[in-house]
């Protein structure tokens, strides 16, 4: 008889080679083979979403996209049952859920069982005003490449926090997007010794001045990001032109 394991209860002896280097999709398509034997569904689901992350553009993507939706109609249900009611939603990709929206309380309640089960990347948090001290020390913050705080009142304090932390390290992209920073924390951004890895920088809907870009456009990132967001902030005409000489089509202002 054909065995259906819900998401996040992998074997042990597949899923912590996934939980352990999460951008290959090696140990992935290892598994998916496994499952395969075993006439589960989810075997399919890893390698179409596989096929989709390497090859987005091929001529037949359009088939395997519908078959993922259709894989996904017939057995999301049961492949999310154990984050449903702990997140408020939730991306697949490569087969696992990759990407999840929750609270911060929420967040840090249940990092634990989270991340033990699933090879989350991206986290978009809530409600993150009142533990921001918590985030800044909550090592599962290792695991992101993608942390999502906008529409959050962190504030300078805040950002000033969690730059202080070691955790944030991996993190190759962050939005800080209508977050109430001003430039203190900006300049805490800029010297930060642990976005080492960090390319993506989205500050827009803040209250980001000329002085702000200053510590930006002399700061490390200049050379390190790949894409600055700094809409809808009070750039003046002088900060508007330093972000165009050191930033250059890198901006967004």
């Amino acid at each position: 008889m054909p065995m259906h394991l819900p998401t996040l209860a992998h074997p042990s002896t597949f899923l912590n080679d996934i939980l352990e280097d999460p951008q290959n999709d090696e140990p992935r398509l290892r598994y998916a083979a496994w499952l395969d034997d075993q006439g589960d569904p989810l075997g399919e689901f890893i390698h179409v979403q596989c096929r989709l992350a390497s090859a987005p553009d091929s001529g037949i993507a359009w088939e395997w996209e519908r078959r993922e939706q259709e894989l996904l109609a017939e057995h999301e249900d049961d492949w999310a049952a154990d984050v449903r009611g702990l997140v408020e939603w939730w991306t697949f990709r490569r087969g696992f859920i990759e990407e999840i929206a929750v609270a911060a309380g929420r967040f840090l309640q249940y990092a634990d069982r989270l991340f033990d089960q699933a090879p989350i990347l991206v986290v978009h948090l809530s409600r993150s005003r009142e533990h921001v001290e918590a985030l800044a020390e909550c090592h599962w913050l290792l695991r992101l490449r993608h942390l999502d705080l906008s529409n959050n009142f962190v504030r300078d304090p805040g950002v000033k926090l969690l730059t202080q932390s070691a955790f944030l390290s991996e993190l190759h992209s962050l939005n800080l997007s209508s977050a109430a920073v001003g430039d203190s924390g900006v300049r805490a951004l800029a010297c930060s010794p642990f976005l080492k890895n960090l390319r993506e920088l989205y500050l827009s809907d803040n209250r980001i001045s000329a002085a702000g870009v200053r510590d930006l456009a002399s700061s490390r990132l200049a050379d390190q990001l790949d894409l600055l967001h700094l809409r809808f902030n009070p750039i003046d005409g002088d900060g508007a032109a330093l972000l165009h000489d050191v930033f250059g089509d890198r901006a967004r202002w």
